[in-house]
């Protein structure tokens, strides 16, 4: 489904909806709880909002393009349209999200215990998860552009590449049979999009070494 509408923007940053995320929508509502568990959903994605709010934000301070945010089945996106010029700057980008989450966490912890409210908590609770899931060591995701970047400071980011792609495959294996044996179900789907992914970033990875490469965070021009 790469259909997508535009939402609007927020700080200057163009937010879409992929058709998707109305999917999800419908499932939710057809087997996963109904309008309450949509409303549930919308919450979370708000997280997810913001997350993906703190990427780019970090990424235009540091010269990298924003083309979108983009919210779908899987999550969010901050799509750029040119790459981190330093690893260091990857490593920046890629954790400022998780930052957000773990930020939002603690607020939301702190409002439940403060409110006696179990909603904040829950909020709280999600965003957590959030950041941790998103630095698992596997691209695209943050932990694993966060990995890559920490290898391009000390070898080829070509290699580096393959070397994060070669784990990210591991994780989607990994995923896939949990998938299966124990759930959730969005595990089955998760696994072959960081299949997928990992093939692709290789790709993009061998054009940007034709036109520049890392090199111990610094950047040459070839």
């Amino acid at each position: 489904m790469n259909k997508s509408w535009r939402l609007g923007s927020i700080l200057g940053f163009p937010v879409q909806l992929n058709a998707s995320f109305l999917l999800l929508l419908a499932v939710v509502l057809f087997a996963f709880g109904g309008i309450a568990g949509v409303a549930l959903t919308l919450l979370v994605f708000g997280s997810v909002l913001l997350h993906e709010l703190g990427h780019a934000l970090v990424a235009r301070n540091l010269g990298v393009y924003i083309d979108s945010i983009e919210l779908s089945f899987l999550g969010g996106a901050a799509r750029m349209a040119n790459m981190p010029r330093r690893s260091s700057h990857e490593i920046m980008i890629a954790a400022a999200g998780p930052a957000v989450s773990l930020i939002l966490g603690g607020l939301g912890l702190g409002l439940g215990t403060m409110l006696h409210s179990s909603l904040f908590a829950w909020i709280g609770y999600t965003n957590f998860i959030i950041a941790a899931f998103n630095l698992i060591p596997a691209l695209p995701m943050d932990g694993g552009r966060i990995l890559r970047a920490a290898l391009a400071s000390r070898m080829e980011y070509v290699r580096a590449t393959d070397l994060s792609v070669t784990i990210a495959r591991g994780v989607a294996i990994a995923f896939g049979v949990i998938g299966i044996t124990t759930g959730p179900f969005q595990l089955l789907i998760l696994a072959p999009f960081l299949w997928m992914m990992g093939t692709q970033e290789r790709l993009v990875a061998r054009m940007t070494t034709s036109a520049r490469r890392y090199q111990r965070g610094d950047v040459i021009d070839v």
